[in-house]
């Protein structure tokens, strides 16, 4: 995802901005923080968001995570949102924005029409702003590949649990008697 990153910056902002010009938001998917005892999914994209981090912090200082929420009322949701996080680097001087989706495989309705309108939003109000929306890693080759590499190792550990002889009436019932 970094390299993605690296490409789209040379071959489309690196001749009119400098490094320190261009902001990044790396984007996850929004995570509630009570997230009623299931996995929020809140430690797993900041790991996602810190690796990508590593790999561009040197040579682009500017760069936010920004997490994509639903805008629900009463949900208290994990920050700065995309916007936000596009107004700070605005704030510390980005004149570039790139937006690149990371906690998502393939594109949805976060990584489509609300990224454009925040884009759309910014624009609007920084008359010099450039920004670029870049697309998720679905289509990507490598990215494929990977995912391939992954899944393939869990699938073989998975048809092999199926192999194993399971008898059924072996399973005790418990019942609960209310007294």
């Amino acid at each position: 995802m970094a390299k993605l990153v690296e490409e789209k910056i040379s071959t489309e902002l690196a001749n009119a901005y400098l490094p320190s010009e261009i902001g990044i938001v790396l984007m996850n998917h929004g995570c509630p923080h009570k997230a009623k005892g299931f996995t929020s999914g809140i430690s797993e994209s900041q790991i996602l968001y810190d690796l990508v981090r590593e790999e561009l912090i040197n040579r682009y200082p500017l760069i936010s995570v920004g997490w994509l929420n639903h805008d629900t009322p009463l949900i208290e949701w994990t920050q700065p949102n995309a916007e936000q996080a596009a107004k700070n680097l605005i704030q510390i001087g980005a004149k570039a924005l790139i937006f690149m989706p990371i906690g998502f495989a393939t594109e949805n309705h976060e990584t489509l029409l609300d990224v454009h309108h925040i884009i759309h939003k910014l624009e609007k109000k920084h008359k010099n702003l450039n920004c670029i929306q870049m697309a998720c890693v679905n289509d990507h080759h490598e990215f494929m590949i990977m995912a391939a590499e992954w899944a393939n190792s869990h699938i073989q550990d998975l048809l092999s649990a199926e192999a194993a002889i399971v008898n059924p009436s072996q399973a005790h019932h418990h019942h609960h008697h209310h007294h």
